[in-house]
């Protein structure tokens, strides 16, 4: 049987981080905490067990003119189910100034059996600005099929729409889970990048063995990258890409 969720009442926490000016600024409670971690590098810890269903969590970064911030969590998300049912919500809206530039690489998220999780990242960039992202979720725990799991993704360049995307996984689900989704794959892993830099950089992809992935050139400039496969698998060809298209 799964590990019983930790007692408690539903969560509505907001976390936010700001740099401008040179100035790096943060606030945050508990059960998101944010820590410096250098000159422009800040980790976001989930401390108290979670996230639960029922729980919302909100992270808001803000980023001046020609700012840069790496993004971090200190460790890997463990979704679980509430005692009262509902899903888990975690919004992330970004927005970057003329020139700034944001690298959010958090930790993988494990959507454990019977837990409903709704993340969302929204990316508002201004002309010149750059933003990588990169995401992994696993579905279960070792001999898990995992819960449920909804993605969204969007992102805009100097008010243009550059990705508007939502992804739905469902380990109990056998049509989700099927041939025609999944393909019973155990981790989906993806990476965005925003901004100039991707000259001679084109459309790719493959299969080997379990992992499939593509490469998708996006017109703004960008490219976002998907690696469905074993967990280990996918790790590895994300951050492949990640270094080819982002420079390490």
């Amino acid at each position: 049987m799964p590990p019983e969720a930790p007692a408690g009442p539903d969560v509505d926490a907001t976390a936010r981080v700001s740099r401008s000016g040179g100035r790096l600024t943060w606030a945050s409670s508990p059960p998101l905490v944010l820590r410096r971690t250098g000159p422009g590098r800040v980790h976001l810890v989930q401390v108290g067990g979670g996230p639960l269903g029922g729980d919302r969590l909100r992270l808001d970064v803000d980023l001046g003119s020609g700012e840069r911030l790496e993004l971090r969590t200190a460790a890997a998300t463990v979704v679980q189910p509430g005692r009262h049912g509902g899903k888990a919500r975690f919004a992330v809206t970004a927005r970057l100034g003329p020139g700034a530039s944001l690298d959010w690489r958090p930790g993988p998220t494990v959507v454990t059996d019977g837990a409903d999780w709704w993340s969302s990242l929204d990316l508002r960039l201004a002309a010149g600005a750059t933003a990588t992202v990169t995401e992994q979720v696993v579905m279960g725990r070792a001999d898990q099929r995992g819960g449920r799991c909804r993605s969204d993704l969007t992102a805009t360049v100097d008010g243009r729409s550059l990705l508007a995307t939502a992804t739905r996984l469902d380990g109990a689900d056998a049509v989700l889970a099927g041939p025609g989704g999944s393909g019973a794959a155990r981790s989906l892993g993806t990476l965005l990048v925003c901004g100039d830099g991707l000259n001679g950089i084109g459309d790719d992809g493959g299969e080997n063995g379990a992992l499939r992935w593509a490469r998708t050139v996006l017109d703004g400039p960008g490219a976002l990258v998907t690696a469905l496969g074993p967990t280990t698998d996918v790790a590895r060809t994300v951050e492949a890409q990640r270094a080819l298209l982002a420079g390490g």
